[in-house]
């Protein structure tokens, strides 16, 4: 958890509030709208964890897992709304079809019927040895992915300011991850709990989208 229950449901009302934010201010936008899905995925995976370790009921590890399984392949689907690219109902559903798999995966797997720890800094899920490897590369994957998108798109677009903009979007998916890689380079005893060392570095990331969509205002750009 977040060093305290209490901080994950402030952290969960600050990312709500600035979700419903990131929406009003342009409702009929693809960004926004995606940006403000984002953000509020980030914080309803806080309120699980304040869940978690203040109920013990084991329906909120699952949602806090399956919420974190949807996160990259909304990252990628962000680039590609940036980058003006139009998939087939086909290459979405191909997209999203690892985050579906993981979602069902830990909606049935009998080792989240048992307790989850809460220490003192981090939550610690119960080890799912091989399909957490597997959840680890789908992650790996879709960041590198959105990472290489968002810098073929900076190369290639010729709007005035978008290459700006891809590049925060490049810090966004960095900002949210290089620190956790890092972390848990240098501390492996806590590889079972990263998504909740994921969740560490996620205000950053609603931090950089601040500043993005003020870039984009800035640029008058829209998607």
């Amino acid at each position: 958890m977040c060093f305290a229950p209490y901080i994950s449901m402030s952290t969960f009302v600050i990312e709500f509030l600035l979700a419903f934010y990131f929406l009003m201010r342009s409702p009929k936008d693809k960004l926004n709208r995606i940006i403000a899905a984002l953000t509020f995925l980030l914080g309803f995976y806080q309120l699980n964890e304040f869940l978690i370790c203040t109920t013990q009921l084991t329906v909120f590890t699952r949602l806090a897992l399956s919420t974190t399984a949807i996160l990259p392949a909304l990252g990628v689907s962000m680039a590609l709304i940036m980058w003006r690219k139009k998939l087939s109902k086909y290459w979405t559903a191909l997209i999203y079809s690892p985050a579906l798999f993981f979602i069902v995966m830990f909606s049935i797997n009998k080792q989240y019927s048992n307790p989850t720890t809460c220490d003192t800094v981090f939550i610690q899920y119960p080890a799912i040895g091989i399909l957490g490897e597997f959840f680890a590369l789908y992650y790996a994957i879709y960041v590198l992915g959105t990472i290489i998108l968002f810098y073929f798109a900076a190369h290639n677009t010729k709007i005035k300011g978008e290459p700006g903009l891809f590049n925060l979007g490049m810090l966004s998916m960095l900002v949210f991850t290089v620190p956790t890689g890092i972390f848990l380079i240098f501390l492996p005893m806590f590889y079972v709990q990263f998504a909740s060392v994921l969740c560490e570095f996620a205000l950053l990331t609603t931090i950089n989208f601040i500043i993005l969509l003020w870039y984009k205002d800035k640029y008058n750009l829209k998607y």
